[in-house]
């Protein structure tokens, strides 16, 4: 079978050498090329990675490239999505799909009027810990879900990590949000995930308490599902945590609680009287890039779609506009 042909469209993203990094990996895979506005920029890339630079999308399309991999400035998305799905060509866009909710809408739009495969980084859903947690909600060996909390972060903010290529970050212009957008994307995708619902009410706050960037760095989202559980969303770049990995998340209910901590996930059953390891999975895919790739070549939707990449936005858009009127947001907005 030949292999499948993928173009990259810029290296704006801190992402995007670890995306190359992973194409170039896999055997079935024929990276053709970059294209990035910013020609300083995509030279570099594509001297590093041994790979032609081109100077126009259009270059780059010529070469028909079965998939376009984008890790453009937030703001550069829709019309590099557009782009493509006006040749017929497959994306993986980098999360959040847009700089704001309508953006993510009119990405939907394109995406579902071209019939083009669409996904985006939503890498949690591929993580064993979080496939076992969703597995125990469903399973109902934790009872009604009252609570499940979530934090992702960094300390970007705190270590005043963008400038020059990645200074687009602190941009409200070109990212549309700072911390909450740039990882709580992550969160509010991951709680859809685990819960197998959608949000229906948002109140929140944010804030930017290291004044490194003009953007915000930190912000906090209690969120009601629909079946009733609340979710906590805690995502920025004020986390300092070094020497071990630290994404905590908490799933509690009416039968037990599930745990991730530094030492690993942990469940407590009131049936088995007990705490638990959960024997852990690893998925095939590995990631939303890998799945994406394998979904192409099999004929079948990426496990992450566009649909997903819109209601994440959509929570986050909410606690934004909760913070700046000071009130519980209905969902959904659109």
């Amino acid at each position: 079978m030949a292999k499948l042909k993928v173009g990259v469209i810029s290296f704006a993203h801190v992402h995007a050498p670890g995306h190359l990094e992973r194409l170039k990996s896999r055997g079935d895979v024929e990276v053709i090329g970059v294209y990035d506005d910013d020609e300083e920029r995509g030279r570099y890339y594509a001297k590093m990675y041994n790979l032609e630079f081109y100077e126009s999308l259009e270059s780059l399309f010529k070469r028909n490239p079965d998939l376009v991999v984008i890790d453009s400035e937030n703001r550069r998305h829709l019309e590099h999505v557009k782009a493509a799905a006006e040749r017929g060509v497959h994306v993986f866009c980098e999360k959040p799909i847009g700089s704001n909710l309508r953006m993510a809408v009119e990405i939907k739009k394109v995406v579902e009027k071209s019939g083009i495969l669409f996904t985006t980084g939503f890498n949690s859903r591929f993580n064993p810990e979080n496939v076992a947690v969703r597995d125990l909600v469903a399973s109902g060996e934790l009872g009604y879900i009252y609570t499940a909390r979530v934090r992702v972060a960094h300390s970007a903010a705190v270590d005043r990590w963008f400038s020059g290529w990645t200074g687009w970050f602190s941009s409200r212009e070109l990212a549309g949000g700072g911390g909450l957008l740039d990882l709580g994307i992550h969160g509010a995708d991951l709680l859809r995930f685990i819960l197998e619902d959608e949000a229906v009410e948002v109140q929140g706050l944010v804030s930017n308490s290291t004044r490194a960037y003009e953007v915000d760095d930190q912000g906090i989202g209690v969120i009601r599902f629909s079946k009733g559980a609340l979710g906590v969303l805690d995502a920025g770049w004020v986390q300092v945590v070094e020497h071990m990995p630290w994404s905590p998340l908490e799933v509690y209910g009416s039968k037990g609680s599930a745990l991730r901590t530094c030492i690993g996930l942990m469940y407590y059953s009131r049936s088995r009287r007990a705490w638990v390891k959960p024997a852990l999975s690893a998925s095939h895919a590995g990631s939303a890039l890998d799945d994406i790739v394998e979904a192409i070549k099999s004929g079948r939707n990426p496990a992450v779609t566009v649909d997903d990449g819109v209601k994440a936005q959509e929570i986050i858009e909410a606690i934004y506009l909760s913070e700046l009127e000071g009130r519980r947001v209905k969902l959904p907005l659109t």
